[in-house]
């Protein structure tokens, strides 16, 4: 298989913003083989289906059709097993990644996370710092490193993490039943799967930002919608229960479940693990937000 990354961004009626989210991916200066697959869920609005239409003329992309509306985890899921090099970064077809200059001018995030991966066997995936934009700027409060035993206590995990394409395959891609929180089960689905076989489960960081999430009120989007979060950490907890065990104790995947979504982190907490890693960085973020961590952006469903 080639050395490169593929860029996979799922689509269904995001209009023009799936124009943007392509050409960011191509505009990459990037040293390794590159391609972009993008994959239609049958997309029905007329602006998006030109826009698709632009996608297949571009060199180094793909675009999938799926034969009918089958949500963004399988959506994914078709993107990854199209997909022809070793390396995998999702991303969503309303979102970017940043061509800032200054940002580029040691690396690219595709680059610089295939070279950590490569490099080194015990990392499990590799993220990056967000930016908002759109009808909010800012970076997410979730600005910091993760750790596997973050994960494990529901830590966010963003959807742009680069992995290996044959560890996502084996670790089962992303579970078409969770329709909410799905990056962070996928996550955890990587890291159980490493656990399960030994490997160790280190999380590679790179600061950024390199993404740039947009911030938007058009309909259907995940982040806003009314889903139970118990439920889908159930679905999460009964399918990695010895990994969640390993980190919570030996109890049954109810139990855990209720721990998880009981203890996961306060926006506080959140606030003071970017601290840790960024003083100045979080004290921004507190200014920004009026030092309200409850404020009416998190019913926006704002990161």
């Amino acid at each position: 298989m080639t050395r490169g990354l593929s860029i996979v961004i799922p689509c269904y009626n995001t209009g023009d913003y799936v124009r943007e989210a392509v050409a960011s991916a191509l505009s990459q200066p990037v040293t390794l083989d590159l391609e972009v697959i993008v994959v239609d869920d049958c997309s029905d609005d007329p602006a998006t289906v030109a826009a698709l239409a632009d996608c297949r003329a571009a060199e180094r992309v793909t675009v999938v059709q799926l034969p009918e509306h089958s949500g963004v985890q399988r959506a994914r899921n078709a993107g990854v097993h199209a997909a022809r090099m070793p390396y995998v970064l999702p991303l969503d077809s309303d979102d970017r990644l940043s061509t800032a200059p200054e940002l580029l001018s040691e690396g690219t995030y595709p680059d610089r996370a295939v070279a950590i991966l490569e490099s080194d066997p015990a990392v499990a995936f590799v993220h990056t710092l967000t930016q908002m934009f759109g009808d909010c700027a800012g970076l997410t409060i979730s600005a910091y490193p993760c750790r596997d035993e973050l994960v494990a206590r529901k830590h966010h995990v963003p959807t742009t993490i680069v992995y290996r394409r044959a560890e996502g395959i084996a670790a089962g891609l992303y579970h078409p039943d969770i329709r909410k929180w799905q990056d962070w089960a996928f996550a955890v689905a990587l890291l159980a799967a490493r656990f399960r076989s030994g490997a160790a489960n280190r999380i590679g960081f790179l600061d950024g930002p390199f993404v740039e999430y947009r911030i938007h009120t058009r309909p259907n989007r995940i982040s806003v919608s009314d889903i139970s979060e118990l439920a889908m950490t159930q679905l999460v907890v009964a399918a990695n229960l010895d990994y969640f065990q390993h980190h919570h104790g030996d109890h049954c995947a109810d139990d855990i479940a209720r721990l998880v979504c009981r203890t996961k982190p306060p926006r506080l907490a959140d606030l003071l693990h970017m601290a840790h890693h960024n003083l100045d960085q979080a004290l921004a973020l507190a200014r920004q937000r009026d030092a309200e961590l409850t404020s009416p952006l998190h019913e926006l469903g704002i990161p």
